[in-house]
Parts: C-alpha cells; sequence; structure tokens
C-alpha cells in the first residue's frame, strides 16, 4: 500500500513538473507572439489612419496593410520590392526607415526580458525556495520559444505580403528578420544576466571559447569588455549626435528649399502630415549620412555621384523629397565646411577617451586595449548602421543611395584608433597626475609655483575642526588646573631629596 502511495506520489510530482515546464514554454511562444503582433498592429493602426485621412484613398484597406506589413519588414532590415513602376520591372527599396526599427525591437527587448524573469538561473540550482516559486526552465528554452513564437507571426506576414504593389524580397526577410531578432535577444540576455549570459552559448561556442588564449578570454569576458562597451557606445552615440546636427544645420540653411519640395510632393494637409511622418522615421537615416559627411567618406544621392566635406560631385534630377533638399550644391568644399565636419570625428574622440581612460588607476597596456576595443565596436556598429542607412530607392540613378558601409567602417576604426587610443592614454596621464597631487595635499590642476606676486588665498580653519590644546607657558610647571595628577606628581618629585 505504500509502495503505492510513493509510486502515485512521484508520478503526480512529475506530472506537476511537466505541466509547469510546459506552461512556462507556452508562455514564451505567447509572449512572443504578442510582441511581433503589436509591433505589426501599431503600424498597421498609423497607415489605416492616414488612409481614412486621405481624400483620395484606393479601392480598399488592403494596400494599406500591405503597406504596414511591408514596414514591419523594413524595421528589421528586410528589403522591399515596388513592382509597379515607370518602366514596368520590379525596382527594389532598400533603404531602412530607422526609426520604424525602435518600435519592434523594444517590443522583442521587453518580451526577452519579462520571459528570463521566469527562466531558472544557475544559481538558483538546487534551492528549495526558487525551486518551488516556479518551474525549472534553462534561459535558452524558454528564449528559443520566445523567438519561435516570434518568428511564426513572420511567417504569416510574409506570406500576407507576397502579393501586392509593395511586396518584401523574401530572401532578404528570411535572413534580417531571424538575425534582428537574435541579435536582440541575445543582447537583452547579456544586459540581464550578465556573466550567467554565458551559459546560453551552444557547447560548440564555449569549447571553442575555451581554446582561446587566457588574456584573450579574460578581455573579452571579464570587466574589461564592459568598459569598452561603455565607451564604444559612446563614441557612437556621438558620431551620430554630431551627425544629426549636419544634417539639421543643412536643412535650416536650405529651408525654402525644404517648403517647396514639401509643397509640390503633397499639396494637402493629410500628404503633408504623411510626409513629415516619412521624414521623421528617416531622421536618424540622416544622422548616419551627416556622421559619414563629417568622417569624410560622404555618401552617394545616385549612381557615380560623390557628397563630402571636400567638395559635391554633379548630380542627376532627385525627387522632390524635403529631406533631400539640404544636400549641398555641386563643387568644392569651403573651409568653413570643412571645419565644421571635423566636430564629428572630434566629438567621438572626446567621448571615447573619457570613458576609457578611467580613473588612471589601471595600466597604460590596459588602458589603451580598452581603448582599442572599444574603437573597434564603434568602427563596427557605424558600419552595421551605414550599411542600414543607406541602399538602394529605384532603379537607375536611384540604385545606389547613401553611405558605404565599408569605407564609413574603415574610416571610423582610423578616426577612432588613430587618434582616440592616443588621447586615452594622455587623459589617463593627467586624471593619474591630478589623483597624486591630489594626495600630496596640492590642488589638482595647478602647475604654476607660488610666486612672490601671486595672492595666497587666506588660511581658514573649517568650521568643524576642533580648537586647538593650550600649551603651559615655558618656565611654569602645570598646576592641577592644566596638567592634573601628572602637574602634582612631578611637584611632589621635585620637593622630595632623593634617598
Amino acid at each position: 500500500m505504500s509502495q503505492s502511495t510513493e509510486r502515485g506520489t512521484t508520478l503526480s510530482s512529475h506530472g506537476r513538473t511537466a505541466a509547469r515546464r510546459s506552461s512556462a514554454i507556452g508562455t514564451a511562444v505567447i509572449s512572443g507572439v504578442t510582441a511581433a503582433g503589436l509591433g505589426l498592429g501599431a503600424l498597421a493602426v498609423a497607415v489605416l489612419l492616414l488612409w481614412v485621412a486621405s481624400p483620395y484613398p484606393d479601392a480598399g484597406p488592403s494596400r494599406a496593410l500591405h503597406l504596414a506589413a511591408g514596414l514591419w519588414f523594413a524595421a528589421h532590415g528586410g528589403g522591399l520590392v515596388r513592382e509597379v513602376t515607370s518602366t514596368g520591372s520590379p525596382a527594389p527599396v532598400g533603404t531602412v526607415p530607422l526609426l520604424l526599427a525602435a518600435l519592434p525591437l523594444w517590443l522583442l527587448h521587453r518580451a526577452a526580458r519579462d520571459t528570463l524573469a521566469t527562466a531558472a538561473l544557475p544559481e538558483s540550482d538546487g534551492d528549495p525556495e526558487a525551486t518551488a516559486a516556479g518551474p525549472e526552465v534553462a534561459p535558452r528554452t524558454l528564449l528559443g520559444a520566445l523567438l519561435a513564437g516570434y518568428l511564426l507571426v513572420a511567417a504569416g506576414a510574409l506570406l500576407y505580403t507576397s502579393t501586392g504593389r509593395l511586396t518584401a524580397a523574401p530572401l532578404a526577410a528570411l535572413l534580417a528578420v531571424p538575425g534582428t531578432a537574435l541579435a536582440t535577444v541575445t543582447a537583452t540576455a547579456w544586459h540581464t544576466l550578465g556573466p550567467d549570459a554565458a551559459a546560453l552559448l551552444p557547447d560548440r561556442v564555449t569549447r571553442a571559447l575555451a581554446t582561446l588564449p587566457a588574456a584573450l578570454r579574460t578581455a573579452l569576458t571579464g570587466p574589461r569588455l564592459g568598459t569598452a562597451v561603455k565607451a564604444g557606445a559612446a563614441a557612437t552615440l556621438a558620431l551620430l549626435a554630431a551627425g544629426a546636427a549636419l544634417a539639421l544645420i543643412g536643412l535650416l540653411l536650405h529651408a525654402g528649399r525644404f517648403g517647396d519640395d514639401l509643397g509640390q510632393l503633397a499639396p494637402d494637409w493629410v500628404g503633408r502630415s504623411t510626409v513629415l511622418l516619412l521624414c521623421l522615421a528617416l531622421l536618424p537615416n540622416a544622422a548616419v549620412w551627416g556622421a559619414a559627411y563629417g568622417l569624410g567618406p560622404g555618401f552617394t544621392v545616385g549612381t557615380g555621384t560623390a557628397v563630402g566635406p571636400l567638395g559635391t560631385s554633379p548630380r542627376p534630377a532627385l525627387p522632390h523629397f524635403p529631406l533631400l533638399s539640404g544636400l549641398p550644391e555641386p563643387g568644392p568644399g569651403a573651409w568653413p565646411v570643412v571645419v565644421l565636419a571635423l566636430v564629428v570625428p572630434a566629438a567621438a574622440v572626446v567621448q571615447l577617451a573619457r570613458y576609457a581612460a578611467g580613473d588612471g588607476h589601471r595600466s597604460w597596456r590596459r588602458t589603451a586595449g580598452t581603448a582599442a576595443l572599444a574603437a573597434g565596436l564603434c568602427a563596427l556598429a557605424m558600419t552595421v548602421l551605414a550599411g542600414l542607412a543607406g541602399g538602394a530607392l529605384g532603379e537607375r540613378a536611384l540604385a545606389s543611395f547613401g553611405p558605404s558601409w565599408w569605407l564609413t567602417g574603415l574610416v571610423t576604426a582610423g578616426w577612432t584608433g588613430v587618434v582616440a587610443v592616443p588621447a586615452t592614454l594622455g587623459l589617463r596621464a593627467w586624471r593619474r597626475s591630478s589623483v597624486h597631487r591630489a594626495a600630496q595635499g596640492r590642488a589638482p590642476g595647478r602647475h604654476l609655483p607660488d610666486l612672490p606676486f601671486r595672492r595666497r588665498a587666506p588660511h581658514r580653519t573649517p568650521k568643524d575642526a576642533a580648537p586647538p590644546e593650550p600649551r603651559p607657558a615655558a618656565g611654569r610647571a602645570p598646576g592641577p588646573e592644566e596638567g592634573g595628577d601628572r602637574g602634582n606628581r612631578e611637584g611632589r618629585e621635585t620637593r622630595e631629596p632623593a634617598a
């Protein structure tokens, strides 16, 4: 009887554990479906509102829904194909509106963070309280279920957009959506779990990392990587901010042309609102273009053209799009433009050196290695952003738009590697000397000696300092009020003769 009871209890506990695991995996799948559905739904609502407000809507909302699904794929880096053109042949649309990518990436990041909160972390193994609090499901399993739900919705959306005037390129969508989702989930796991995120790597990758030299493993997994990531991110944000400033300056200098292009492209207020929303979605792209312009390689606005700080080549007739109204006129670049463009790499150098130098206590070799790693990460980020910010906008003259991804990354590595690394070492030396001077009681940053003509600040006693103890007058033995027992004892010793 007792054996049957124990067996039933064991089977019941296994059943409850399996049920909890299945529930956790199902919840992760639903989270992925919800994240993808919310992204598609938000874009669909925005496009449908513009379609309803338009005075000349199409025959039905199907084309608006196709456009929303196409924009969702474009936000993940997938290209689009416009079927109806003036020549009758399909034309690719490869430019990704970078601002649209913020919504699906944020939704997926939030879903992955909530999913990891229910996973069994390595430090909770064997803890009865952690085991009783929830099912023991590995983070890798839950994240895989999350990606499965997300990609399931993407597959349905790809089938829906396979027909119509604006379709998603199948090969680009099959590569871009899983890659973007995997990169987002990986970054979320690294940010949420910290060092424990290494447990999510496949066994082959773990064994391959174990064969690397100890110094390289420490650089890739130790605190140096965190410092380099912060420095590289700061340098990248500085490049984008300076590039956005250059783009806005160009638009302000050509404000009249901006208004003319907006009026020719959309005569009614609904159309103008739509064009302005599209310009807002492409504003991060303009920031990347401005950063490439300031770094030196510039960008193209058509096949065989070049726009850079040293000069602008003649270009073909461009569409009347407001963001293109800020382009400089063809001809050599003036020296004020060159000086203004130097602000872009200077901002990146300053930010990278500021974060990579630390407080000056690290060795110069370690500081230089951190700065070099940060420079590589910044160059990698600009390479990816330049590849996404540009692309084809049509055929023939519009087949090449935006900065060159490989040239932008190479020049970024040159600026941050050749200039920022020595600047980081110089800033480290300055901070180290400041700390040394502060330890010796001298104010940091003052290098001038005490010359006779320099006014010295009066010596002030801090308010919280105790008053100095009064000293006895010379030639008088301390009395009872001053020395207490010590004064009486010394007086007795003086009066009594030695035995």
